[in-house]
C-alpha cells in the first residue's frame, strides 16, 4: 500500500523553495507514494511543472474566497478579514513587530478548518502559514517542517512559532548554517532539525537553458545579470549604486534584474535618479531564467540574506563568473577565488569584484576553466535523505 504525504506551500510563484518543491515533486517515486498538494494560493508561474501524479487540493475555504473577487463574503469572512487588517496596521506602532504570516494565522486560526483526511506525512515546505497549518490543521503520523530561509535573522517572533514547532517531528535545514544556527534557537531543536539540501537537477536546468535565447542582451555589451525577488533581502539597491559607479568609470554595460516585489516602484526611481535607465532593466518575473544565465557574462547576487542561495547555485551550473556577497550560506557554494568571487556587502567591495572580472581577462578565465572542469553542484542525491526521512 503506498505511504500518503501531504505537501503545503503558499504557492508556486517563481522562487527558491518553489523551485526546490517542483523538482522534489518531479523525482519522487510516484509508484510508493500517493501525494496530495495543498496551495494556500493558485495561478502560480511554477504550476505548469507539476507531474500529472500529483492531486492538488482545493485552497482551504477562507483563502479561496479572499483569493477570488467573484465570491460572495459572508458576514464571517467579512469579520477575519477586518481584524486581520487592523492587527496589521496595529503591528507597525508596536516596538516588536511581528512578522506578517502570524499576524494573520492568528487573526484567523478560529475560522480555518482541519483537513479531513489523515496522512503518514505532512510536510510544510517553507516557514510561515505552511508551518502552522501542517503543525495545527493537519492529521499526520510524521510531520515535517522545511526552513528555507536565515530563519534566526528574520521576523519571525520565535516563541509564537514554538507552538507550532513543538508539534513538528522534524524541521528541515537547506544549509549547514540555518541548521547550526536554528539548532541554537532552543535545546529541543538540536534533535529536530535534519539537513537536506535544496533539490536543484542540473540536467533540467542545463535543458531549460537553451530553450531560447536571451534577446534582450547586447552581445556588444557587458551583460550581467542579478535573479531574485524585488525585496530588501535581496540587496538590488546596491546592484543600481555598483552599476551608477561602472557607468561612471567608463564601462559599456547592461545589468537586467529577473525577478517581481514590492520594491520595484522605489527601484524604479532610484535607476531613474542616477540616470541608468539604458544600463540597469528590470525585466519582470521570467518563467525562465536560466536562459538568461546561459548567456550573462557575468552574474551577481548581492543579498543580505539567503537559506541556501539557489539562484548562486544555478548560476555555477551554467557556468557563469559570479560575484555573490558575504551571506552566511555564500561559502557553501562558492570557493573564494577558485570557482567564484564572495565580496563583502558594501557597494565598493561589490564594485571591486565585478570590475575585477571585467580588468583581469586571466582571473576570469582561470575561475571559467575550474567551473568547466568541475562537477556541477548536484543535490538531486538529497531525495535518498528525502526518503530516509519519511520512512524512519
Amino acid at each position: 500500500m503506498k505511504k500518503s504525504i501531504l505537501f503545503v506551500i503558499d504557492s508556486l510563484t517563481i522562487g527558491g523553495a518553489e523551485k526546490s518543491l517542483v523538482s522534489l515533486l518531479n523525482l519522487i517515486d510516484s509508484t510508493k507514494y500517493e501525494i496530495d498538494l495543498l496551495l494556500i494560493k493558485r495561478g502560480g508561474d511554477l504550476e505548469k511543472y507539476i507531474p500529472s501524479n500529483i492531486n492538488i487540493l482545493p485552497i482551504p475555504k477562507y483563502f479561496s474566497a479572499i483569493d477570488n473577487k467573484f465570491t460572495l463574503i459572508n458576514v464571517k469572512n467579512l469579520y477575519y478579514r477586518l481584524k486581520t487588517s487592523l492587527s496589521l496596521r496595529v503591528s507597525n506602532y508596536k516596538k516588536q513587530v511581528l512578522h506578517s504570516e502570524q499576524i494573520v494565522y492568528k487573526s484567523i486560526e478560529k475560522i480555518i478548518s482541519p483537513l479531513n483526511k489523515r496522512y503518514d506525512v505532512a510536510i510544510a515546505y517553507s516557514q510561515g502559514m505552511p508551518t502552522y497549518l501542517v503543525a495545527n490543521k493537519v492529521i499526520a503520523s510524521k510531520k515535517l517542517a522545511w526552513i528555507n530561509t536565515d530563519y534566526v535573522n528574520t521576523l519571525y517572533d520565535k516563541d509564537f512559532d514554538y507552538k507550532s514547532y513543538s508539534k513538528i517531528n522534524k524541521m528541515i535545514a537547506v544549509s549547514n548554517h540555518t541548521k547550526i544556527s536554528v539548532s541554537q534557537l532552543r535545546k529541543e531543536y538540536e534533535k529536530k532539525v535534519e539537513l537536506i539540501l535544496d533539490i536543484v537537477d542540473p540536467t533540467l536546468i542545463s535543458k531549460m537553458s537553451i530553450e531560447d535565447d536571451a534577446k534582450e542582451f547586447d552581445k556588444s555589451l557587458v551583460n550581467i545579470l542579478t535573479v531574485g525577488r524585488l525585496v530588501t533581502a535581496k540587496g538590488y539597491e546596491k546592484a543600481i549604486e555598483v552599476a551608477k559607479l561602472l557607468k561612471n568609470s567608463g564601462y559599456k554595460f547592461r545589468w537586467f534584474g529577473i525577478g517581481e516585489g514590492p520594491e520595484r516602484e522605489d527601484l524604479q526611481k532610484l535607476i531613474e535618479e542616477y540616470k541608468l535607465k539604458e544600463n540597469f532593466i528590470l525585466l519582470g518575473k521570467k518563467l525562465n531564467p536560466y536562459i538568461y544565465m546561459k548567456n550573462c557574462d557575468i552574474y551577481v547576487q548581492t543579498s543580505i540574506k539567503e537559506g541556501f542561495g539557489l539562484t548562486v547555485s544555478e548560476a555555477k551550473i551554467l557556468k557563469r563568473p559570479i560575484v555573490c556577497t558575504r551571506f552566511p550560506t555564500a561559502k557553501e557554494i562558492i570557493n573564494h577565488e577558485v570557482d567564484g568571487l564572495i565580496v563583502d556587502h558594501d557597494i565598493e567591495c561589490i564594485f571591486k569584484g565585478v570590475k575585477r572580472y571585467l580588468d583581469e581577462m586571466s582571473f576570469k578565465e582561470k575561475i571559467m576553466k575550474k567551473l568547466v572542469s568541475t562537477q556541477p553542484y548536484n543535490s538531486v542525491n538529497q531525495l535518498e535523505n528525502f526518503y530516509k526521512l519519511i520512512e524512519s
